[in-house]
Formats: C-alpha cells, structure tokens, sequence
C-alpha cells in the first residue's frame, strides 16, 4: 500500500486566512513545514489584522478557514511568532503555526495541550 499526502498547500502558496469567530481575514504565505504549515502575514496591515485577533501574541490557537484556490479549508492558527522568516519587512519577527486536519507538531517535546487546541479549533472551524 502507497500512501500519499493530500498537499493543499505548499511552501510559497499565498492565501486568505478568515477567523471564524470575527470573520476578519488577512493574506499570509507559507514559510515551510511538513508536519504542519509555517505561514507568515504577507503584509504589515495583514500582521496588524492578525494581531488585533489575539490582543498580545500568545500560544492559544484560534479557529480560521484557509481559502486557496477556491477550497475552504478548516484550520487553527496559533498567536506566537516564533523561529525563521523569510519575510522581513512585515512587521513581526518569526512565523506562525497552522494546523490542518492531521497535522502534528515538528517536535515530540511539544505540550499535548497545545497540540488538542489546535485539533479543537479545526473541528469548530469545521462546524463539527
């Protein structure tokens, strides 16, 4: 048996990013990742938008729609920038992450809490 990954999206894709909650939505490109997509804000306004749905940046995901392509796909979007960028004139140092359905961490030290948030989120982003 052949098992093969479904790629939504790959690295250097650009794609609106919607919160569910607010239903404010802001562009970011994908960094990198395997496991799970690091993505940046694509502008300084979409980094502002971004922050303005956390208040401060913080590890707590929230749930958020990715639409690419004509796809609407259930997502969870943490608030902590972090690690490499490839973007530098947008306003924040790092990436962020975020999470599809089956995604999992890079690292195994992790917080399974961190990881469940992210499940949680995806699901309600769902409508499940």
């Amino acid at each position: 048996m052949v098992f093969r990954r479904t790629v939504y999206i790959k690295r250097g894709d650009v794609f609106t990013i919607v919160d569910v909650q607010t239903g404010k939505q802001f562009k970011v490109k994908m960094m990198g990742g395997y496991n799970h997509s690091d993505v940046e804000p694509l502008t300084a306004q979409d980094t502002e938008t971004m922050r303005s749905l956390f208040g401060t940046w913080q590890w707590n995901p929230r749930a958020v729609v990715v639409f690419k392509d004509g796809m609407n796909i259930a997502a969870s979007l943490s608030g902590m920038p972090h690690s490499a960028q490839t973007i530098t004139n947008n306003g924040v140092t790092g990436h962020f992450d975020l999470y599809l359905k089956n995604s999992i961490p890079h690292s195994q030290d992790t917080s399974n809490q961190y990881v469940e948030a992210h499940y949680r989120n995806i699901n309600t982003a769902a409508g499940l």
